[in-house]
């Protein structure tokens, strides 16, 4: 999959396989991740690393099951 140049949403990201898509995408030429999750500390801690290994990103709270957090999102 060509991902280079493009944004990456991940739900689920501040762990698990969420996580490691995340670094796995910003590593792989991502033009940014947003990690969302409902653990915002989480969240933010992989975005964290994201950018401390020389990629763009952002983090995002949300709770995918929450019609209004999943607008807020996109």
């Amino acid at each position: 999959m060509d991902i280079e140049g493009r944004v990456a949403v991940v739900t689920g990201g501040a762990s698990g396989a969420g996580r490691a898509l995340c670094l796995g995408l910003a590593q792989r030429g991502a033009a940014g991740v947003l990690v969302a999750d409902i653990d915002a500390d989480g969240a933010a801690q992989v975005a964290a690393q994201i950018e401390a290994d020389g990629h763009r990103a952002a983090a995002a709270t949300a709770d995918v099951t929450r019609e209004t957090d999943v607008q807020a999102l996109v």
